[in-house]
């Protein structure tokens, strides 16, 4: 059986042509399999509880204008899948410091995914400026052209904590709006303009995270210890008598059909608006 590490080193001593012939297609598969959303098995921390949990994660389109001011007002976004490990620059240049180097794919095994902030050509080179999944929240690096394959999304998240509410949009317009439960006085949900990173099926459907669980760039600032430094999901529950209040660590609860409409709405890489 091949893991992707010994597939990668398979491809380095093959001839170049039907290397890149096999890169594309798998390429190309990785993104497609982020984009529908499918799903293995993992383990995640979620509000209030841990304990086991299990994952879900076309060519390269043209190059992408700035984007305005004000990301969250946008219709349209890029996100980028990793087709191999990578490195994220602090400014658009391989001579620049180094923010970060990335895994092709996480903890989890799901295919590393970022969203696409702005495209520039400098010098004959495509930098892509990009949002990570990483503390802390909201960090962009700069990332060469090559290792990310990119798809569309016209969807978004926003979630109102005061109104305990998340909304879901599709090309500006309002699609879907649920009751929430959040973080509550002292661990308050964070917020900011974050992205869906993966998304994770528990092994029990009847367990704390409900039948799903969408991850998000965002990391609780108010709780230390949980699993990967304490990323804020999205998720069912086996409680729904608490959907409405302030009562988690920071993820955001919904009752389990409105999850599986939020999945089925939301791509993985689509930003996540989170406000009070």
């Amino acid at each position: 059986m091949y893991t992707p590490a010994s597939l990668l080193y398979s491809l380095e001593v093959m001839d170049p042509r039907v290397r890149d012939i096999l890169l594309f297609c798998a390429g190309l598969a990785v993104v497609l399999c982020a984009a529908l959303g499918g799903f293995a098995v993992v383990r995640a921390r979620a509000a209030g509880g841990g304990g086991g949990q299990s994952l879900a994660p076309v060519p390269t389109p043209s190059a992408v204008p700035t984007t305005p001011a004000d990301p969250a007002q946008q219709e349209r976004w890029m996100v980028g899948v990793a087709t191999r490990p990578f490195t994220a620059y602090k400014m658009p240049s391989r001579s620049g410091k180094v923010l970060a180097q990335m895994p092709g794919f996480n903890s989890v095994g799901y295919p590393t995914v970022v969203l696409v902030d702005q495209t520039r050509d400098i010098g004959g080179q495509t930098w892509r400026k990009v949002w990570l999944d990483m503390r802390p929240n909201g960090t962009q690096g700069w990332v060469p052209d090559g290792p990310l394959a990119l798809y569309p999304t016209t969807s978004k998240i926003l979630i109102d904590l005061s109104q305990r509410r998340l909304t879901v949009y599709r090309r500006g317009g309002v699609v879907a709006s649920f009751p929430v439960a959040v973080g509550a006085p002292g661990r308050t949900t964070p917020t900011g303009f974050f992205f869906v990173t993966q998304k994770l099926r528990p092994p029990s459907p009847s367990g704390a995270y409900g039948v799903l669980q969408l991850g998000t760039s965002a990391y609780q600032h108010a709780v230390s210890g949980f699993p990967g430094g304490g990323p804020v999901g999205i998720h069912g529950t086996n409680e729904d008598a608490l959907i409405g209040k302030a009562i988690s660590h920071g993820c955001v609860r919904m009752h389990n059909k409105d999850i599986l409409q939020v999945s089925q709405l939301v791509p993985t890489g689509s930003p996540v608006v989170i406000q009070k």
